[in-house]
């Protein structure tokens, strides 16, 4: 069964807590965002405990293809949430991660989630017209 109740993160809480926790935090935080990303789209193809072990014996390379992959469940839970796409990230996450930066990755990131989150949680059905008024069909 489907969660109905999805936890939102504070990005400031999500990018001090990697900093002060040493990256451990964030091995929790990857954990946690594949899992939810994977019963909210029904795509099962990253496993959270596969990356986790798959980023270790890789001694990180793995997680540039997760960073990539992972924007496409992202992309995935806002269609599904009837939420306008804001942008393709896979190009700046990878950026991001060649330059050390995955931190700014984390927040990007949770910062989608937030409003598929709050769009999933408000149970909002109709599609979202933001940007489309009357007037646009003359």
């Amino acid at each position: 069964m489907m969660k109905t109740n999805w936890q939102k993160r504070s990005v400031i809480a999500v990018i001090l807590f990697t900093l002060l926790t040493g990256g451990i935090y964030g091995i929790y935080w990857i954990y946690t965002t594949n899992r939810d990303l994977n019963d909210l789209t029904g795509d099962y193809r990253l496993k959270p405990g596969w990356t986790l072990f798959f980023g270790l014996i890789t001694c990180g390379l793995y997680m540039f293809y997760w960073w990539y992959r992972i924007n496409d469940l992202v992309m995935a839970a806002q269609e599904r949430a009837l939420r306008p796409y804001r942008s393709d990230n896979k190009l700046l996450f990878i950026v991001l991660r060649i330059f050390g930066l995955a931190v700014i990755n984390m927040a990007i990131l949770q910062s989608d989630l937030n409003d598929v989150y709050d769009h999933l949680n408000q149970g909002v059905t109709d599609m979202n017209t933001q940007g489309d008024d009357e007037w646009s069909d003359y």
